[in-house]
């Protein structure tokens, strides 16, 4: 690598391996020490557990019926991070039955070490819901929860190009006896197959103050969000990956995350597309401007091996952040196998005005997903991931859980 490009060194961790599950890794502070822990699940047996930094013990939180994804806030305002996931997913997006489709919010214990229980609330039904995000989207005093499906809500093959359903749950009034959340369809026209979406503060004007959503898609990348006025906006950047279509069925983008450059805060866009895909995009300002008033530009960094019969790629997950402490961000690219196409990447910029980007392979485990947080309390940013092991779509070797601390510069 260049000389003036510090070389990425990450030192693995096995926290847990030998598993017989994993999909999803989250970092939040479970116990409220001031420390990232790990919150992981998988759908071959359903087990949602966390993981206690530092000694990186475990812990049983619940057990699903295929549990998909998660996220976490404080939802009764306790002071303990709770959890909302989404479960009960059917058989995969090309076998949803109307049944299928399941939200709940478990509520942290508060105290731990003596088999105290996370108590599960239900929230909701909707189909296929396959990303859920908590935040404030349509105004700022109570928090809000977005359930995101991956297929349309008539189920079956059918329903796969078909557009979701995105949903809006506000939290009830008396949340521990609540039925259920009250929900409002927001949108069920604009998207189909939504495999990710990324919570940020981007406005529709400048006085905004809610979040808004970056998503990818079957239509690509885009903005989502509430204008203030009662109605949802939708600006679409790029079509994404559309030249593999005809022989994988998918199209779009699968995965995407936003990237600071100096003093730009949304200098360019990093994907994985199209969904499950096996290429590598950034996408960069051909016009300056905020990031839904510019104009933007697709280039391919990378295409990972050829599709699958399935028409899947190895890519998973793509995520940001500042790695090397230079103020601009890098990304991480996790791949779930087969070999040699699995293991996470880091790609640096080298002239974002170009879209040049170098690139080092960092692990060589398959990485469903990526988690980041200051682990070690040193000021620099680590990872963590877990092995992608979901019937019906792939089953790596050996699926285990590994945190990599940041040695860059040491």
């Amino acid at each position: 690598m260049p000389k003036d490009i510090p070389t990425p060194r990450f030192e693995k961790t096995v926290v847990e391996d030998n598993l017989s599950d994993g999909y999803w890794i989250q970092a939040l502070d479970v116990n409220g020490n001031g420390r990232p822990d790990l919150v992981t699940s998988g759908l071959a047996e359903g087990h949602v557990a966390w993981y206690e930094n530092p000694s990186w013990d475990k812990h049983a939180i619940a057990t699903f019926p295929k549990p998909v994804s998660l996220d976490a806030a404080d939802i009764d305002n306790d002071g303990n991070t709770d959890l909302v996931i989404c479960h009960d997913y059917g058989n995969c997006m090309f076998n949803c039955g109307p049944e299928d489709g399941k939200i709940s919010w478990l509520r942290n214990p508060g105290s731990f070490g003596n088999g105290d229980t996370w108590h599960t609330h239900f929230i909701g039904d909707r189909i296929a819901t396959h990303r859920l995000k908590l935040g404030h989207f349509t105004q700022t005093d109570n928090l809000e929860l977005l359930a995101l499906p991956v297929v349309g809500p008539q189920g079956g093959p059918d329903a796969v190009h078909k557009p979701v359903r995105i949903t809006l749950y506000t939290p009830p009034d008396d949340l521990l006896n609540a039925s259920e959340w009250p929900e409002q369809v927001i949108d069920e026209s604009r998207y189909r197959i939504i495999h990710h979406a990324r919570v940020g503060d981007y406005p529709v004007q400048e006085s905004a103050e809610t979040d808004t959503l970056l998503i990818a898609s079957e239509e690509g990348v885009s903005w989502f969000g509430y204008d203030g006025n009662g109605s949802w906006q939708q600006t679409v950047f790029d079509a994404g990956e559309v030249t593999q279509v005809d022989n994988t069925g998918f199209k779009g983008s699968g995965n995407v995350d936003v990237g600071r450059v100096g003093e730009d805060p949304c200098a360019y866009m990093a994907a994985v597309e199209p969904f499950h895909g096996n290429t590598v995009s950034v996408y960069t300002k051909m016009s300056d401007g905020t990031l839904t008033d510019a104009r933007w530009k697709r280039t391919v960094l990378d295409v990972f091996g050829d599709p699958n019969d399935a028409g899947e790629g190895a890519g998973h997950h793509v995520i940001t952040g500042d790695f090397d402490g230079d103020g601009d961000d890098e990304f991480l690219v996790a791949l779930r196998g087969p070999w040699p196409w699995r293991g996470v990447y880091y790609y640096k910029a080298v002239d974002i005005s170009d879209a040049m980007f170098v690139k080092k392979r960092i692990s060589t485990e398959s990485a469903a997903r990526i988690a980041v947080a200051d682990f070690t309390g040193d000021g620099r940013l680590d990872f963590a991931t877990t092995g992608y092991y979901t019937p019906g779509y792939f089953l790596c070797e050996n699926p285990q859980v590994a945190v990599f601390t940041n040695q860059i510069g040491s």
